[in-house]
């Protein structure tokens, strides 16, 4: 996104030209200064529009991959728990894996609203990992549902890292500064006419202000994937330990015959 950034600072720059130059090579007169600035003013919003509706697209996007990508994790893990359930040997494992649903809930998700993620569920998947290399299945097919096992365990860990990635994401500073410069001048270049205020240009100053505050509210509010107003919640994986419960009903816990 390096080109958007000097993009921006090009755009705010060319607003400052502008208004030197219209000030020097235009003629004195009454309406000249008002001209100039409200000329300048108009530059400055498209500049703040347009940084404001890239940010928006950006968090928006954020946001919508990490809710995708903590999906795929939940999706891998009930296939995971889908190839230990048959095996009779798979009973601590199964437990395992609800034990890093739970945990991944309970301790990464508040962590995951300041760019962090919890060591607790990473260690839990290592014994998760340890575990089905550990399985010793008695049969062919219990073998192959252990590879698969394996494959899934690997890319629960892939999942888990993308998921730490998404958490350290975050909208880049230079848009949140590109946009409260260009709304500073779109409020405060209107006042530099030295005009007296009447009660339209009043009303004119508090919308200016409102709609600069408010979208950068707004960014600031959807800027993070985990926290904020559009923040990514658990939900996935509640959801996915009733799938849990919805296997173990088919799939009954055994124990091997001893």
């Amino acid at each position: 996104m390096g080109w958007i950034s000097v993009l921006v600072v090009v755009a705010v720059a060319i607003t400052l030209i502008a208004l030197l130059v219209l000030r020097r090579k235009g003629r004195e007169g009454e309406d000249h200064g008002s001209t100039s600035v409200d000329f300048a003013a108009n530059l400055a919003l498209a500049v703040y529009l347009l940084v404001l509706a890239y940010a928006v697209v950006l968090c928006r996007d954020a946001i919508s991959t990490a809710q995708t990508d903590a999906q795929a994790e939940t999706e891998t893990l009930s296939e995971m728990y889908w190839s230990v359930a048959p095996i009779p040997e798979g009973g601590p494992l199964r437990a395992r894996i609800r034990d890093y649903s739970a945990k991944s809930v309970s301790l990464d998700w508040p962590l995951m609203a300041r760019g962090r993620m919890s060591p607790v569920p990473a260690k839990v998947l290592e014994d998760m990992r340890a575990e089905v290399i550990r399985l010793r299945p008695a049969d062919d097919e219990s073998k192959a549902l252990q590879q698969d096992a394996v494959s899934h365990v690997s890319e629960v860990a892939h999942a888990r890292s993308v998921r730490a990635k998404d958490a350290d994401t975050g909208l880049e500073s230079i848009f949140v500064i590109s946009m409260l410069i260009s709304g500073l001048l779109v409020v405060v270049l209107p006042w530099t006419v030295g005009t007296r205020p009447t009660g339209a240009s009043i009303v004119g100053d508090l919308v200016r202000v409102s709609v600069v505050v408010i979208g950068i509210g707004f960014i600031v509010l959807i800027s993070h994937p985990f926290n904020g107003l559009a923040a990514v919640g658990p939900d996935d994986f509640v959801a996915v330990q009733q799938q849990y419960d919805q296997i173990d009903a088919r799939f009954p816990l055994r124990f091997p015959a001893g």
